[in-house]
């Protein structure tokens, strides 16, 4: 079988999976936007831990989502660009942390996940090729 024809039949199931995909994120950021306007601020009137973590997973889902639609339109991953989309989770995972009910070992896999990015960015910064 022809390289090409073998890399077109891979290709039509991956870009499936990255339509259901998307579809999945667009549906969770409905669900994240309708969660929000049933209660978006708790009383006193001002914006709350929910609010906050609301707002924090819809940003997430959109740069997920905007990295889909790349690869879809473009057929282009970018790997620095998804680990920077994986850094950026993890800092505002942490801003709505609740330190106090949070387990340690949570912690340090946050930390391990965040030392693996960061040296996942600095290798491939180094060799680019």
């Amino acid at each position: 079988m022809d390289a090409h024809v073998r890399s077109k039949l891979i290709l039509v199931p991956v870009k499936i999976i990255a339509l259901l995909i998307a579809l999945m994120i667009l549906v969770r950021l409905g669900y994240v936007f309708y969660d929000f306007l049933l209660n978006p601020f708790h009383e006193p009137a001002t914006l709350s831990e929910e609010s906050v973590k609301h707002v924090m997973t819809a940003l997430i889902l959109l740069e997920l989502f905007a990295l889909t639609l790349r690869f879809l339109v473009q057929d282009l991953i970018d790997p620095i660009l998804i680990l920077i989309t994986v850094l950026t989770a993890l800092g505002r995972d942490l801003i709505v942390l609740n330190f106090k009910e949070t387990h340690y070992l949570s912690l340090l896999a946050l930390g391990f996940i965040f030392a693996v990015t960061i040296a996942g960015i600095y290798f491939l910064r180094k060799n680019p090729g």
